[in-house]
């Protein structure tokens, strides 16, 4: 029998990838990834990945998926921005002067231009502190990651400075082929050059605005929202963010994909506790769960129980085989994020993470990058290049949690990536 295009692209692949882990990097690959991305960006293997149609992005925290050297430029360059010592997780916080009172820093902070003028090794200090590596796993990995997140919308919450990061995000997804993206966001008000605080609604065209402009030239770029809420919260707080993400939903009909809520797993309150407040929801519910390794998370179980639809991680499903199968007769979406999982310690050989299983138990399994910004990543090359490795996946494998995560997206998405999938065959040689 002849051989299609994509028989003969899944050879190569097969002895591209071969060849990458025989070239010594092997146990980087599979133990700390972050670390062989330099030798990996150099490679055939890796050039292919990144010209791979990727369909839907279905995981991104928007706090956290951005060139984070770009937006660090534009804050050492500016003479807005402020840092103060002494507070937060890394002894210090940075923010625009727009963001208090009278557009004046406190006393006590100095404009961070000067202080890196003063301190050379200031901005590479600052850089660390923002991305996570597997030398930040402790007790206190969460609320070290939590900080990051607070850092970020310090200067990305100053409106010139959020709209030159997200085109050129936005524009970066489009070109790494990113047809669209749900994004993981806590609505936290913006403000402009003379400290005028926008609405949420006013915040949420903001962004359109910028995915109009990226649209001139990636027409089919979409982005969507999941409004994100904490895990910590009681029962009454949720309800009123599920009331809150209703209200940008009937405000911006087709942008809103559902309701969420983040943080640390094992730290806040498992879903039972939410029950009705979910399962009567006026908007979808599209939960965290699953990610951790804690035996006594039964997350998953109950996410079953409640109907949810979408899973972010489902990491430990392979504990539950009744609850795996139950998943994948209903085909809930199981959005898993390989190099997160491994940066944030659950899984710290990738080889063993259970996804593999997930994809061949025929569940519907998307690759997402989660927070790839903090995680210096890319927005999903190196996660796919990531699964792809570790776990021996074939490209019909591939191709087809690409195409599962179009299933959040209209059927114009899907005959986009077809489209786009021929051309990238045609290319390949």
């Amino acid at each position: 029998m002849d051989m299609t295009r994509e028989d003969i692209l899944d050879k190569k692949l097969d002895a591209l990838r071969r060849e990458v882990l025989a070239a010594g990097y092997d146990s980087l690959i599979y133990n700390d990834f972050q670390s062989a991305l330099p030798m990996l960006r150099k490679t055939e293997l890796y050039s292919i990945f990144k010209e791979m149609p990727k369909a839907w992005l279905c995981h991104a925290h928007f706090e956290a998926s951005f060139d984070p050297d770009f937006s660090l430029d534009l804050a050492f360059a500016s003479d807005d921005v402020y840092i103060s010592p002494d507070q937060g997780e890394f002894g210090w916080k940075i923010a625009y002067r727009q963001a208090f009172e009278g557009c004046t820093a406190p006393a006590g902070w100095t404009r961070l231009k000067d202080a890196a003028a003063a301190r050379p090794e200031l901005r590479a200090q600052i850089k660390r502190s923002i991305i996570t590596t597997l030398e930040d796993i402790s007790p206190r990995i969460w609320p070290r990651f939590e900080e990051i997140f607070i850092i970020l919308r310090n200067i990305n919450c100053y409106r010139p400075h959020l709209i030159k990061v997200f085109t050129k995000a936005f524009e970066d997804m489009a070109a790494e082929g990113i047809q669209g993206v749900d994004y993981r966001f806590i609505c936290q008000d913006i403000f402009d050059e003379d400290g005028h605080h926008y609405s949420p609604e006013e915040t949420m065209a903001v962004y359109f605005e910028i995915e109009k402009e990226v649209r001139r030239k990636y027409p089919w770029f979409t982005i969507r929202f999941v409004y994100s809420s904490y895990k910590g919260f009681d029962r009454e707080a949720i309800a009123r963010e599920i009331a809150f993400a209703k209200r940008l939903s009937d405000a911006f009909p087709g942008r809103i994909a559902g309701f969420d809520m983040v943080g640390c797993e094992d730290c806040g309150r498992d879903l039972n506790y939410y029950g009705q407040l979910l399962t009567g929801a006026p908007v979808p519910i599209i939960m965290h769960a699953g990610e951790s390794v804690d035996p006594a998370n039964h997350n998953l179980e109950q996410a079953l129980e409640l109907g949810l639809p979408r899973i972010g991680h489902g990491l430990n499903l392979y504990r539950y085989p009744a609850a795996l199968e139950e998943f994948r007769k209903r085909g809930v979406m199981l959005e898993v994020c390989p190099l997160s999982n491994q940066l944030l310690g659950y899984t710290p050989d990738l080889r063993l993470h259970p996804a593999k299983d997930y994809i061949r138990k025929g569940l519907n399994v998307t690759i997402n990058s989660d927070d790839c910004g903090v995680f210096g990543a890319s927005y999903l090359t190196d996660d796919l290049l990531a699964a792809y490795l570790n776990w021996n996946l074939s490209l019909p494998e591939m191709k087809r949690c690409l195409i599962n995560s179009l299933s959040v997206a209209d059927k114009a998405a899907l005959n986009q990536f077809s489209l786009m999938w021929d051309e990238f065959l045609t290319a390949i040689r």
